[in-house]
């Protein structure tokens, strides 16, 4: 109902101000929602629940002061039909308030949401998109970054699928490119020094590959910290070489590859059926080059003379300033078009920035390969989304940028990118070997969640703990990962996230749990919220039903701003509500009001239901 009357009141608002002459401040977030204050319908002298300030906006244009316009906005609200729900309209200090009536509200809402149950705040449109996230590299293990990455687009490929949109999740594998050169040039060294690098891979495939990489990197950085460039040089030309047999199909090279592949799929398997995610497609960057996507751009970067060919032999793209400026945007990107015989052929030539196609040994690149991708998804799909790091924003401009000189006008693009996550002890480095696995980050909190359900429930024998100690790990790491706003870095503390009492997942979990066992132990059907509308209710029933009333509001700005952070917080305030709720009112046992708040749980249990399906978060029996 909250959105209902938010809705409606901004309605009315967009009409007053368009005969006012004001259309320049309409916008979607005419109407705030306030705290819920005990008495709202009947306290005038304070913030209603829905508020505008519009009127500090309109105070300059008008040349008056907001309270004086607030007065006349209230006036002209009062002057249009009467809206249920909304008991009373009064301008307070420049602001213009809105005092629902609170039981309307709270029968309407319980209403609304036992009609609806799990399609409560979800919409019906159809969005078709393409949706990228995970995308781990082959050859090495999950790592607490990609946890990062995997829950968050996880959560908002469900969250956006709520809001109307027809997904198909990719994950976009990096399994292409000179690192596997130089992977396979270490594996055959190894082989060539006597090493029994066969066995160690058939015993622990990621583990052998990873200390290959890692060897190196360090082998890498020993000759250039050296100054030894020519020896340098020679290692990373024998790596180039080895991609570029790789990648003209040479059958030994593909079948090694090929087996570094399936090992590390299997791998990631392991860990996204423990975090409980699943891709609709794995086309990782060697699809698009086995699938000749990339043959395709090759070919039409000469006949729709999009590339530049430079001195020394490279095949690039040039990106002026002005092209990454609303490029994301169909309708509102604006790219240089010149063709290459007008552009210098110099790679690094100060005009613009070089987005290269082509190797000077013809090799793809990254960006070649990420255009395929873009040629492939837009047969079918107009929005594509990334969810990939903000350290790649400047390199996500440049890809689009480069896709709309190719042709590509029509495709909407949304980089979704997002911050760093870490735990306590530092950062890591795969090639220095500093690296923190998602498995053991997993198993580290699993530990920990263990011994807190035994402190807190030590009667239960040790397989149900650890069952539970699991339900609780996911929950810990789902929503440690989307906790905080994405765009933000963040530190994950075992100990901290862990705990029941605290802005954490097991607390959300805790809550929940509470008000299953309450509808369990009541051993009765929840009744009809019309037929006991007379049962009186308090503050803290109240104050449950409008965070009730929050919830397709909430999915509303997680959808705007493409980020489940919102909900997060949204559970912890619902957590919150619902545990003052359950100590300061009584429920099964209440004098007057027994049914209607077991409404009231079961209504709070089916948000909670629905919120934990979209986070994936577990909802538990006992904790």
């Amino acid at each position: 109902m909250l959105q209902v009357l938010r809705d409606r009141l901004t309605e009315d608002m967009t009409a007053i101000l368009t005969q006012w002459d004001c259309e320049g401040v309409i916008g979607s977030n005419l109407i705030e929602i306030n705290e819920y204050e005990e008495g709202n319908g009947d306290r005038a002298g304070e913030k209603g629940l829905l508020a505008t300030p519009i009127a500090y906006q309109l105070a300059s244009e008008r040349e008056r002061s907001p309270a004086d316009i607030a007065v006349e906005l209230a006036d002209a609200f009062r002057n249009r039909e009467e809206i249920s729900g909304i008991e009373s309209i009064e301008a307070v200090d420049g602001y213009v308030n809105f005092y629902v009536d609170e039981d309307e509200l709270t029968t309407r809402t319980l209403e609304r949401i036992l009609e609806s149950e799990s399609a409560y705040g979800q919409v019906a449109d159809s969005k078709a998109a393409f949706f990228e996230f995970s995308s781990p590299n082959i050859a090495k293990p999950l790592h607490i970054g990609h946890l990062r990455n995997t829950i968050l687009g996880d959560v908002l490929g469900t969250i956006l699928e709520t809001r109307g949109y027809d997904l198909v999740r990719d994950n976009h594998i990096g399994d292409w490119g000179v690192q596997f050169g130089h992977l396979l040039s270490e594996y055959e060294k190894a082989i060539e020094n006597g090493e029994d690098v066969a066995e160690r891979f058939d015993a622990d495939p990621i583990d052998c590959l990873l200390e290959l990489y890692q060897r190196y990197g360090r082998h890498e950085a020993e000759l250039e910290n050296a100054g030894r460039e020519e020896d340098l040089e020679r290692v990373r030309e024998r790596g180039r070489k080895y991609f570029a047999r790789l990648e003209a199909g040479e059958k030994p090279l593909r079948e090694r590859w090929e087996r570094f592949h399936a090992a590390s799929c299997d791998r990631f398997e392991s860990i996204y059926d423990r975090l409980g995610v699943t891709f609709d497609t794995w086309h990782g960057e060697s699809f698009y080059v086995t699938e000749a996507w990339t043959n395709r751009l090759r070919v039409q970067a000469y006949e729709r003379d999009v590339a530049v060919e430079t001195a020394n032999g490279a095949y690039v793209i040039p990106i002026y300033d002005g092209d990454c400026t609303n490029v994301t945007d169909p309708e509102r990107a604006d790219v240089c078009t010149d063709t290459p015989d007008e552009i210098s052929s110099e790679e690094d030539d100060p005009e613009y920035e070089a987005f290269v196609l082509l190797k000077r040994d013809g090799t793809t690149t990254y960006g070649m390969r990420d255009l395929a991708t873009i040629a492939y998804r837009t047969e079918q799909y107009d929005e594509l989304f990334y969810v990939v790091g903000s350290e790649q924003r400047d390199y996500f401009q440049q890809l689009f940028a480069a896709a709309r000189k190719f042709g590509y006008t029509d495709a909407r693009f949304t980089h979704v990118d997002y911050g760093l996550i870490d735990l306590p002890d530092g950062s890591m480095s795969t090639r220095e070997g500093r690296l923190i696995t998602a498995k053991e980050v997993l198993d580290q909190v699993h530990d920990r969640a263990f011994n807190v359900v035994r402190e807190n429930n030590p009667s239960l024998d040790e397989t149900t703990a650890s069952k539970i100690a699991e339900g609780v790990t996911l929950g810990t790491v789902r929503f440690e990962n989307i906790a905080k706003r994405r765009t933000k870095n963040t530190t994950f503390d075992i100990e901290q996230a862990t705990a029941l009492d605290g802005d954490t997942g097991p607390y959300v979990q805790y809550a929940a749990t509470r008000g299953v066992n309450i509808l369990r132990k009541a051993d009765s059907d929840v009744p009809d919220s019309s037929d006991v509308t007379t049962q009186p209710l308090n503050e803290y029933d109240h104050q449950l039903a409008v965070q009730l009333a929050r919830y397709p509001l909430v999915l509303q700005r997680c959808e705007e701003r493409y980020d489940p952070a919102p909900l997060a917080q949204y559970l912890l305030d619902l957590a919150k509500s619902f545990n003052k709720f359950y100590h300061e009112n009584r429920v099964l046992d209440a004098a007057k009001a027994r049914e209607r708040r077991l409404i009231l749980v079961a209504a709070t249990v089916h948000v909670f239901e629905s919120a934990f399906e979209i986070t994936g978060i577990p909802m538990l029996e006992q904790m």
